[in-house]
């Protein structure tokens, strides 16, 4: 799996601290697989961008943002998301951005089918990724996600 054995640890770690309104750290959580890494990097390479390294890296502020305070999920929940999102099967998605999209269907608590999909800002921190959001595709939270 591409994230290290303490990567969620690491993760929820963050989000507690941007919870309690504690500035977290810059945390390294995980890599991408060989594949994962030469295919971002050849489509980094078409649009004149520098390759990225492997080892990804997380803040949460704006996940936090995102999903627990504006979405409504936990935590907990945004954990799920990330660990699935993150499957060694997950597949890369650069027509957007940069991102990770599971290929599994995942039933949410609310008994959704939910695809994951992770993504990275690529710049800030360069030239390491760092994973900047999650997206549950299939929630009904937002009308712009499928």
């Amino acid at each position: 799996m591409p994230l290290f054995a303490d990567g969620l640890k690491k993760i929820r770690l963050n989000l507690h601290r941007i919870a309690a309104g504690e500035r977290p750290k810059v945390v390294k959580i995980g890599v991408f697989t060989e594949a994962q890494l030469d295919q971002i990097n050849e489509k980094r390479k078409e649009i004149d961008l520098k390759p990225i390294k492997a080892v990804i890296l997380f803040f949460g502020r704006h996940l936090y943002q995102s999903r627990c305070k504006s979405d409504g999920y936990t935590i907990e929940d945004v954990l799920v998301q990330i660990e699935s999102a993150f499957s060694v099967d997950s597949l890369v998605d650069c027509e957007r951005g940069t991102a990770l999209v599971s290929q599994r269907d995942r039933d949410d608590r609310n008994g959704k089918k939910i695809r994951d999909e992770a993504v990275f800002e690529c710049t800030q921190r360069h030239p390491n990724p760092e994973l900047y959001s999650i997206i549950p595709r299939g929630d009904g939270k937002n009308p712009h996600r499928k």
